[in-house]
């Protein structure tokens, strides 16, 4: 391509690429695929110990006790991890019956009572899908401490796509 045509969108769409930069790409992509089925960093730290106790359409019923390492150095849970957990278990909802994987698009969390997770408790985080229209859904996420039943968080959460699922299995 010429210098002159560094700014022209027609130039630009005319560019072939070299069967080795393909393969280069393809590559790329298988192992990217190879490393998607183990677990992240993020999975292992915030989301390691997740229990699913039960699931139907539309709804998910998770236990999770609050471990030392998602305190922050506080008493209770660290605010990011309820939003973890409300992203992750609203995500699994939102699939739960059926629909397509759907990607974040928002989120509103409400810490009622923080204090109410400490290390060592036991929460039961209950998420059931409001809805789908088209490739928009919504769920509902409630966090609360499995003993007292006081909640330590409410979070609403707004998803769309159409991503197809892929098994790892």
């Amino acid at each position: 391509m010429a210098a002159s045509d560094d700014h022209d969108p027609k130039a630009l769409l005319q560019v072939r690429v070299s069967d080795e930069d393909g393969a280069l790409v393809d590559a790329l992509n298988r192992r990217a695929a190879v490393s998607a089925a183990a677990p992240s960093f993020f999975e292992g730290f915030a989301l390691h110990g997740i229990r699913v106790e039960s699931i139907r359409p539309g709804h998910i019923l998770c236990s999770f006790t609050v471990p030392a390492r998602l305190t922050s150095g506080s008493d209770h849970i660290a605010p990011g991890a309820v939003v973890a957990l409300v992203d992750e278990i609203g995500s699994a909802a939102s699939v739960s019956d059926g629909h397509h994987l759907k990607v974040s698009v928002d989120m509103s969390v409400n810490f009622v009572d923080l204090d109410a997770a400490a290390p060592g408790d036991a929460l039961r985080i209950t998420a059931r899908a409001l809805g789908h229209k088209g490739a928009y859904s919504g769920t509902h996420v409630i966090v609360a401490n499995a003993a007292t039943g006081l909640v330590v968080a409410e979070g609403r959460h707004s998803l769309f796509g159409k991503m197809k699922i892929r098994s790892n299995i």
